[in-house]
């Protein structure tokens, strides 16, 4: 399961879930969510595990495709 906390463009603190990295990877691909790209990551979980992320919600698939999830 992949958890995103990210800051909307009101700065309030949205969470988006995805079952698993192939449901993410096709919501980034179809663009099918309506969070926009340059949105900052507040806390990004991987099967439980904190990743340390820091940056945008748009470059979270690089960010888990360079690291291999």
């Amino acid at each position: 399961m992949i958890e995103i906390i990210y800051l909307d463009a009101a700065e309030q603190e949205k969470t988006v879930s995805f079952a698993s990295y192939s449901d993410f990877k096709r919501s980034q691909q179809e663009n099918s969510t309506e969070i926009a790209d340059y949105y900052e990551v507040v806390k990004l979980t991987y099967k439980g595990q904190n990743l340390n992320y820091s940056g945008t919600y748009g470059d979270i698939f690089f960010y888990l495709q360079q690291n291999d999830v």
